[in-house]
């Protein structure tokens, strides 16, 4: 598989609707983990970076329902693959800049990414669509035991899975939840809520992970720490915030449709109409605009578009993405048309109710 064909793809986890989806996008799970007797990879030399890349691809290959997935070798891609396998959520943005011997592989169907010598030797992941932190969490322990089986994971009798980070101690496991939350952005009560958030305990990030700035109304929340939880506890109290955060959206959403509704669907047709019509759109104004129709569609505002296709845009007018269809030399100005003329297409039949 190129990486041009999962432009083209069609049945990815993020496409598939899930529970709450109205508010929550996407929920993720990993466990990071390291193997016995060996550096860590931000102390490991070049060849054994690529030892441990040889021992888990052949770990991955020889499970059978693991054996399809496509593996990538980073450091032998492009800046331009790296950064679109970050848009998609497959590695992160420290796992693409990094150097040395680190790898991929994935399973963009099923919503699976294995990430080799990123800060630990390897980082196991589940995606799956809205609120669904309980299956992802159940899929990945399933795949985390099996691999476990062939890879001699090292672990420690007081303090749990040995990590490069001392806050993954323990299970080494995160639960994160990706939230759309409009109306409390609109409201400026956004801040108060994010500071509740880390006050029970949860980091906030922006779209792509931990060195993204927060864009628009998509926030990603997740535990700080694992150490003396079960993955259970770590998930329920994920689970819990995110509802919790869920039903104040809604409560918001609802005040201003009471209060403000022209102004509100005023606001959606606007965006509606320069996400469909613009010449120029910038990454800002368009995922911005896609949050707006987000609002638009789950009102029964907008017609001719779902929330799953909306996710999807949320990737594609990202800069790699536009960069990989462009039949040419992609610049800062090229990009503006090329989002606005992607976006243009794909709402073409997007229209009030």
């Amino acid at each position: 598989m190129a990486f041009e064909e999962l432009l083209n793809a069609s049945d990815e986890w993020f496409t598939r609707p899930g529970p709450l989806n109205g508010t929550v996008v996407s929920t993720r799970v990993r466990f990071a983990r390291n193997f016995e007797g060996r550096k860590f990879p931000h102390h490991a030399s070049a060849a054994e970076q690529r030892e441990i890349v040889e021992t888990v691809q052949r770990a991955l290959m020889t499970e059978t329902d693991l054996s399809h997935l496509f593996f990538v070798r980073l450091n032998e891609v492009s800046s331009l693959d790296r950064q679109f396998l970050t848009e998609r959520q497959l590695i992160s943005a420290e796992h693409a800049a990094s150097l040395g011997e680190r790898a991929v592989a994935f399973d963009e169907k099923d919503g699976y990414s294995f990430l080799i010598n990123e800060e630990d030797q390897i980082r196991l992941q589940a995606f799956r669509s809205g609120l669904n932190l309980k299956e992802a969490v159940q899929a990945l322990t399933l795949v985390e035991r099996r691999l476990s089986e062939r890879l001699p994971f090292a672990r420690h009798a007081q303090y749990g899975f040995l990590t490069a980070c001392p806050t993954n101690l323990g299970l080494a496991f995160r639960a994160s939840v990706m939230v759309h939350l409009p109306a409390l952005v609109y409201t400026n009560r956004i801040a108060q809520v994010l500071q509740g958030v880390a006050q029970v305990g949860l980091n906030v990030r922006g779209l792509q992970g931990e060195t993204t700035q927060l864009a628009s109304a998509f926030f990603q929340i997740s535990n700080q720490s694992s150490l003396g939880k079960t993955a259970s506890e770590i998930v329920e109290h994920v689970e819990q915030v995110a509802r919790q955060m869920v039903e104040a959206e809604t409560l918001a959403q609802k005040a201003l449709f009471q209060n403000e509704k022209d102004k509100i669907v005023d606001r959606i047709y606007r965006e509606l109409g320069t996400l469909k019509f613009a010449h120029l759109v910038d990454l800002q104004e368009g995922l911005d605009g896609l949050s707006g129709l987000r609002v638009g569609v789950t009102h029964k505002i907008l017609k001719g578009i779902d929330l799953p296709n909306l996710n999807r845009l949320l990737i594609m007018i990202q800069p790699a993405h536009l960069a990989k269809s462009y039949k040419g030399k992609m610049n800062p100005h090229t990009e503006l048309i090329e989002r606005a003329e992607l976006l243009n297409r794909n709402l073409k039949g997007v229209e009030p109710v």
